[in-house]
This record gives C-alpha cells, structure tokens and sequence, in this order.
C-alpha cells in the first residue's frame, strides 16, 4: 500500500519542479495570440503550481523524504519500469498472452483481447523488419496512441481500452 501511494507522489514532486521555469514576460514575447485573460490564467496556474511544489516538498520532507531517498525512489521506479517493459516484449516475443496479461495487470492494456494480442505481436514484427508506418497504424489501429515526442505510448479509447 505504501509503494501505490509512494510513487505517485513522489512522480508529483519531479514533475512540479519543473513548474519553476516559467516567466510570464515570455508569454508576452511569443509569437502566439493569447488573450490577457489567458496570460492571467498562465500566471495563476503557475503560483497554484509553486504553492503546490512547497506544500508537497513539506509533506515529503515531514516524512523524512530527503533529497537521498527522493533519488532512490526515482531508481527504483525506473528499474520496475523497465522490468514491465521487459516482461511485457518478453510475452510478445513469445507469443504467451498469459504472460502478456500477467505484465498489464491493472493497466488499461490488459483488456486486450487474444486476437488483438496477435496483432500487437504483427506490429512487433513489422517494427523489427523495418516496417515502422504499418506498425503503428496497426498500434493505433489497437488503440495505442504514440505521445508527442516521446517513444511507446499507452492505450486510449480504443478496443483495447
């Protein structure tokens, strides 16, 4: 229970820090149509976020989460990342859908069925033969959505969530 609480605040606590490095001047700068009341919004947003990352650092650290445990927490999220990851490719490589459903236990991605299961290991192999257009249009085809910029991607609406 304490590792399910643990990691989305500690995910919270990484990801508000980041909060600090806007500056409403920039705003004004860019080349983007954006309405005072829009500005207002940025600037309001951006306190709640650092009144937000001052009350999380202060829970964090009234239970003792220094900056030391902070950085193993983001370890050891990491290393359990890539281990699903790894269990994940493993079942897919394999063909064993009981695996596969084992790894995505409780993730929108365990809906999938065993047909859709043989199109994500079709989309594997189109991926390792160089194929990557008709992979992810059978990714997206699953459901699979590709984040901007980023690589993987999670489920979205789509049949198998």
């Amino acid at each position: 229970m304490l590792k399910q609480i643990m990691i989305p605040v500690a995910a919270f606590a990484v990801t508000v820090t980041g909060a600090s490095a806007f500056n409403s001047d920039m705003l004004q700068g860019l080349d983007v149509d954006l309405t005072d009341a829009q500005i207002s919004a940025f600037e309001e947003a951006h306190e709640l976020q650092e009144t937000a990352r001052e009350e999380a650092k202060s829970v964090l650290e009234d239970a003792g989460l220094d900056q030391e445990k902070m950085k193993e927490v983001r370890e050891a999220m990491r290393g359990a990342r890539q281990e699903h990851q790894e269990a994940v490719q493993t079942a897919i490589e394999e063909g064993d859908y009981d695996a596969y459903l084992a790894a995505v236990e409780g993730t929108p991605q365990a809906d999938l069925s065993e047909d859709d299961f043989e199109l994500l290991q079709a989309a594997q192999e189109l991926r390792e033969s160089g194929d990557r257009e008709g992979a992810q249009e059978i990714m997206e085809e699953l459901g699979f959505e590709r984040p901007e910029g980023g690589r993987g991607g999670g489920m979205k609406g789509g049949r198998g969530g």
